[in-house]
Parts: C-alpha cells; structure tokens; sequence
C-alpha cells in the first residue's frame, strides 16, 4: 500500500503503538521512499509545542510523499492532518471509536481528497480465521452496535410480531 501512496505523491499517516517500532519504521521507510529526513513521529513523549510543530511541518510540507507515524493515544485526538489522504491502522483497538477518531485526523475540514484507510490482516495459509480476521469482524460488529443504538432502525410488522409473539 505504501509503495501505491508514495507512487500517487500522496500522504499517509501510520498508526503504530509501540515505540520501538514507530523508530525503526521510520528508518525504514526513509531508506525505501529515497527521503531526505524520517517520517515525523507524534507520540506520547512529544511535547506539546513540538506536536503542534510537526502538525505544522506536515501540513506545509511541498507536494509529494510524505508519512507521519503516531501513536493512536497521542496522535488520535485534536490534530488535523489533512494533508494526508491515506490511514494505516497497523496498531487495532478493541474499542472501533478510537481507531475512528485516529482516522478522523485526515478526515477533518479542509481535506479535499477521498480519504482511504488501510487495515493490514494476517491471513492464515490453511484457510483458518486468523487473530487479525477475527478482530477486524469484532471491531465491525461493535461499530454496527453502536450505530443502532445512535440510530436504531425503524420498527416493522415482523419486529412488532416477534414482540408480541414474545
């Protein structure tokens, strides 16, 4: 998907939680995209002055590729990155309100590109659901919960019925 975005001159952003690997992606990325600097990182140990300054950098950037990695806690609340047209969710959370808000960064006032979101999955060989799978259907039936419950469908004859019946 990467190599896709860089291809378009896009921009992407990159949720990773673990630090280590937020580092070392950043390297590696750098080396394969020929970039003249790392990725910027927002995490939890970016001040607030240097977020806000990297949110800057990002924004204001000139055209072509670019990528940011942040953490899901630092980076899913009150930035606005709408330079970026891609997500990547390579960090999951159980709860599907979180990994929205992260990917509400691109999709914010201002963006004038579709917005796609990537979610790599772990597929098993022998056919098998894998962790990956699984938790993706899990986060999609948590979103759907809370869609009917902010905006329940309306009731029809076999509901009233069932109800009745009950």
């Amino acid at each position: 998907a990467l190599d896709r975005v860089a291809g378009s001159g896009e921009r992407v952003l990159i949720f990773l939680d673990d630090l280590a690997l937020q580092a070392r992606l950043a390297g590696l990325i750098q080396r394969r995209y020929r970039l003249t600097a790392p990725p910027m990182i927002i995490s939890g140990s970016v001040d607030g002055a240097s977020r806000q300054s990297r949110v800057d950098r990002f924004q204001s950037a000139p055209d072509g590729f670019d990528a940011m990695i942040l953490s899901p806690r630092a980076g899913g609340i009150g930035l606005t990155l709408t330079r970026a047209n891609h997500v990547v969710h390579l960090s999951r959370w159980w709860n599907p309100a979180v990994e929205d808000q992260c990917t509400g960064r691109a999709m914010r006032i201002g963006q004038t590109r579709p917005v796609t979101v990537h979610i790599p999955l772990a597929l098993l060989p022998d056919g098998r659901r894998s962790f990956d799978q699984n938790l993706h259907a899990l986060l999609d039936r948590k979103r759907q919960l809370m869609r009917d419950a902010l905006l329940p469908p309306a009731a029809d004859d076999q509901d009233r019925e069932a109800l009745f019946a009950a």
